[in-house]
């Protein structure tokens, strides 16, 4: 696969940070130890830093239940108790009985690839040092770990999934590009992006000109777009078939895929028609500058998708034969 060098720098303002609850653990009448539902902050020190994330717990959960976790990442500017706000996979908590893990940027931003962007923190070994952390306070199924996440989080994504790929039974994002190479021992796993035709920023057939405005100079960038990431994901995952598949078509949306891939890994693209930067439903703080404020206009239910795509997929059911030896 092609090396992908897409890089452009979104400016987010943060918002009055929310407040969270603690861990609380009661004893149900039937002698169940149960987990108050909520927001938690948790904190280690990492690399000599404090590192942070946000983890939701749905309601009704016992302590002999082992459920899903989903990893969800802020873009650039932002933090984690907006993304919280802003893809409102709450609902999806709450409704399927999943926990949700809003981990926190350092200097909110993730150092999605080496050398290219953004910063220089160990990003990636946090967020596995967190998910460890996470397995021990709670029952986490980890053959159903997933991994999602806007813009610069998109690019952790996928940067997540291709280095960690041992861990993570799917990935699936929004609003940006693939930049690093991959691990010589990844295994295929599930892909999905979803992006908006107009997006102004990361832009739909090509971001060198804003990658150009951030100061990163790469021939390269001019030729990637949506279709291109696409394309290498499915030669990544060792997909077959000289065109993908058109799986749904609706007014304001497509789906593409290519199904028949290594382990059963296919890769989705998901071309929303009227929206830019922002695809999800819920609207971003309009003062945070360009790139953010109103979510698509048509009302797309992208979280929801999201889930139903990742939700599909188990390590369980995957074949696991790494396609690059060491």
């Amino acid at each position: 696969m092609n090396r992908l060098i897409v890089v452009l720098i979104i400016c987010l303002i943060s918002s009055a940070n929310v407040g969270c609850l603690d861990d609380i653990f009661n004893e149900d009448e039937d002698g169940y130890n149960s987990i108050e539902t909520g927001l938690t902050k948790q904190c280690i020190n990492y690399d000599s830093k404090e590192r942070c994330w946000l983890l939701l717990v749905p309601g009704n959960l016992t302590m002999t239940d082992s459920i899903p976790l989903v990893i969800d990442m802020h873009g650039i500017g932002g933090n984690m108790y907006l993304q919280h706000n802003l893809t409102r996979f709450a609902n999806i908590s709450e409704e399927y009985g999943v926990y949700i893990a809003y981990p926190q940027g350092y200097d909110n931003e993730w150092n999605m690839a080496d050398d290219i962007c953004c910063g220089d923190d160990d990003d990636f070994g946090f967020i596995l040092e967190m998910i460890e952390v996470i397995k021990q306070q709670n029952l986490i199924d980890e053959s159903r770990i997933y991994s999602t996440g806007w813009s610069n989080g998109c690019g952790m994504t996928q940067r997540l999934a291709i280095q960690a790929s041992e861990i993570f039974a799917a990935a699936a994002c929004s609003s940006m590009y693939l930049l690093d190479d991959p691990s010589p021992n990844y295994s295929p796993i599930p892909f999905m992006e979803i992006h908006g035709l107009v997006d102004e920023l990361v832009h739909y057939p090509s971001v060198s000109l804003v990658g150009f405005y951030y100061g990163i100079y790469d021939v390269e960038a001019a030729l990637v777009g949506a279709i291109q990431n696409f394309e290498n994901w499915a030669d990544l995952n060792g997909c077959q078939g000289l065109f993908p598949e058109i799986i749904a078509v609706e007014d304001d949306y497509d789906i593409r895929a290519y199904s028949d891939c290594e382990s059963g890994a296919e890769v989705r693209l998901m071309t929303q028609f009227y929206a830019s930067h922002n695809p999800y439903l819920n609207d971003y703080p309009a003062s945070s500058g360009v790139g953010r404020g109103k979510g698509n206009p048509t009302g797309i239910q992208t979280t929801e998708i999201l889930w139903e795509f990742l939700s599909q997929h188990s390590k369980e059911t995957m074949e696991q034969e790494p396609l690059f030896q060491t």
